[in-house]
């Protein structure tokens, strides 16, 4: 029987990443990757599965910290009222938010801060204007 070494494969939000030294630790690799992904440096390690001739082990991002979890719900909550008054709304922008809803429902990556503020513009646009306009009418 032979044994053979298995090499190490890393991923995080879909990407493939490198095994940067096989002697490194998880938790530096996971630094390591920290300067192109800050937010990976919390992130939790799971694994190995076993796929091929690799263990692959995955970045999960972690959730629950202070708040992100109520704001995300908030931002979601925001996303289905400007998707429920998308009838006035350009269908590239209808499309986008199916996906960052689809997205941000999966925990598959963390919204950026220009997401968010984008979709508080559509919000404030599309939602708040709306309810100004039913109350006047």
């Amino acid at each position: 029987m032979k044994t053979e070494t298995l090499a190490r494969e890393f991923r995080y939000n879909g990407a493939k990443l490198t095994d940067p030294s096989p002697t490194f630790s998880l938790q530096q690799v996971r630094d390591f990757y920290g300067n192109t992904y800050p937010e990976i440096v919390n992130a939790e390690i799971e694994g190995p599965e076993v796929v091929g001739n690799k263990n692959v082990f995955t970045f999960r991002r972690a959730v629950g910290t202070k708040g992100a979890e109520d704001e995300l719900i908030s931002v979601r909550k925001k996303i289905g009222r400007v998707l429920q008054n998308c009838r006035r709304m350009p269908p590239s922008i209808t499309a986008y938010l199916v996906e960052v809803e689809r997205f941000a429902g999966a925990h598959v990556c963390p919204l950026l801060d220009e997401e968010v503020a984008f979709i508080d513009a559509l919000y404030a646009r599309y939602v708040t204007a709306a309810c100004a306009l039913e109350a006047i009418s």
